[in-house]
């Protein structure tokens, strides 16, 4: 009942403040089990930046084996499974789905990044349900820290609560809420609350999607922060597409100023397991809080 599986992903950055870099960024693998009872088993650990050629100053990127996913699922039926261990923050649709040969974009969105932890350890309940006449993922989720091998690069949750409902309004259009209320390690007597709204649309390799998100804290509106992006896609030839990001995002760790940014790229997937994509990446007002410029990678799901 045992399968493995994975990915693997190389990256080349020519940024605009930093020397070129070329990096083995992630190999992944997958191990999960499963039989004809309702247990069910599933594991991620991701060996990142293990190999580099250049500038290896960019924050956070250092050579890290990060255990991403791990946990039992029971399922009684389709409407509920319980899920107890380490599993991805469901808070939009990009953090759950952000292994690269599965995204448009060698970049990742601001706000999927540093608005909350991407993982957290705890219990969770899912499935589906009909509302409204149409078909419904919910989520509900609680976190009391203990991070099982926290990501260095992260401020992990102390505590956590949260909850997530996608709707299919119809066979081409997704609509998501998130809420989340939690703590960090980091500052724990800071209690911040999450507001987040979702929407996929996609059609014959037409995509548009976006995220808004608005993070509360009991500090002060000064700690508040908020953000969003709206991305397209456009099939051109064959397997080639065209994908443009717009982005915004306020983070009170560094100032009032709203960074603004946008991304234009090429995505060739020559199957389902394999594709190469380029960006540039510009920041509208000089923001060095990621890295603007030449991107490029190639990914391969096995």
């Amino acid at each position: 009942g045992f399968t493995l599986g994975g990915y693997a992903s190389a990256q080349y950055q020519d940024s605009t403040n930093s020397d070129p870099r070329a990096t083995l960024s992630h190999l992944s693998m997958f191990l999960w089990w499963e039989s004809e009872s309702r247990l069910k088993f599933f594991s991620e650990l991701d060996s990142q930046n293990i190999l580099s050629v250049g500038d290896q100053s960019y924050a956070g990127e250092k050579r890290y084996l990060a255990v991403e996913r791990m946990y039992f699922d029971y399922t009684l039926n389709d409407s509920f499974t319980l899920r107890a261990g380490k599993f991805l923050t469901p808070i939009g649709r990009w953090n759950q789905l952000h292994a690269d040969p599965l995204v448009w974009t060698t970049s990742r969105p601001l706000i999927t990044r540093d608005l909350f932890p991407d993982n957290a350890t705890g219990l969770m309940a899912l499935g589906n349900v009909s509302m409204f006449g149409r078909q419904a993922d919910y989520i509900l989720y609680v976190s009391a820290g203990h991070e099982l091998q926290a990501d260095p690069a992260q401020d992990p949750f102390n505590d956590a609560i949260g909850a997530r409902l996608n709707l299919s309004v119809n066979e081409n259009t997704q609509v998501g809420l998130s809420y989340a209320s939690f703590d960090q390690r980091a500052i724990s007597e800071e209690r911040k609350q999450l507001f987040g709204l979702d929407f996929l649309w996609s059609y014959h390799g037409y995509e548009l999607n976006s995220e808004l998100a608005y993070r509360m804290s009991n500090a002060g509106a000064s700690r508040d922060a908020k953000g969003g992006f709206i991305q397209g896609v456009v099939p051109l030839v064959d397997r080639l597409y065209a994908v443009a990001r717009i982005e915004a995002m306020r983070q009170p760790d560094f100032n009032t100023t709203t960074t603004r940014l946008w991304v234009l790229g090429l995505n060739y997937r020559r199957s389902r397991a394999l594709s190469f994509k380029v960006e540039y990446v510009h920041f509208m007002n000089n923001d060095n809080s990621a890295p603007g410029g030449f991107l490029s990678s190639v990914s391969v799901l096995f």
